[in-house]
């Protein structure tokens, strides 16, 4: 409380050009970890890392999916990170829910993780290749990472139908 009166701004960075039209309601929270900064940023949801004392861009992964619909589109909440040993993973979930395991240090997604990098939930959850345009799944929420488990929530389209039971198939949903 005493030094807050002689506080200044020491950087900006600005996400207006992460998307076709700038995000109007950033609220994703940044991230800490190992050195750098990492938050989810643009109406895409661009994964970026940046230099916590200088702002400087260290890298970004934009991962386009069209033509999914998003019912939870924008920048969404935030991002998870997880380390073991040197590995260390930033986990996304996109506007599509889709989850992208991320090289923390260089933004390349790792190639061990899903399909080169990208774990399609909506085909875990049994939607067909003919739904996935049009499923009404998403997540506007951060995955949390817990004893080497990474949980991800749903959320659905306003007013639109959840998935069918079939479409559940034994997978947890939250």
């Amino acid at each position: 409380a005493s030094n807050f009166g002689s506080l200044r701004v020491a950087w900006r960075f600005r996400t207006d050009n992460f998307g076709p039209r700038p995000e109007i309601s950033l609220q994703a929270t940044p991230l800490y970890a190992s050195g750098a900064l990492y938050a989810a940023v643009g109406s895409r949801r661009t994964a970026v890392s940046l230099d916590p004392a200088t702002g400087e861009l260290n890298w970004t992964r934009r991962f386009d999916e069209r033509p999914r619909t998003f019912p939870r589109g924008l920048s969404g909440r935030g991002l998870a990170y997880w380390e073991s040993g040197t590995t260390r993973r930033i986990f996304m979930v996109s506007p599509g829910y889709q989850m992208l395991s991320i090289d923390a240090t260089t933004g390349a997604l790792d190639p061990a993780f899903g399909t080169k990098g990208v774990l399609d939930m909506r085909t875990l959850l049994g939607y067909t290749v003919e739904d996935l345009a049009k499923a009404e799944i998403g997540l506007h929420s951060a995955p949390i990472v817990a004893n080497g488990v990474i949980i991800v929530g749903s959320a659905h389209l306003a007013g639109g139908a959840p998935p069918t039971k079939e479409h559940i198939k034994g997978v947890v949903m939250g």
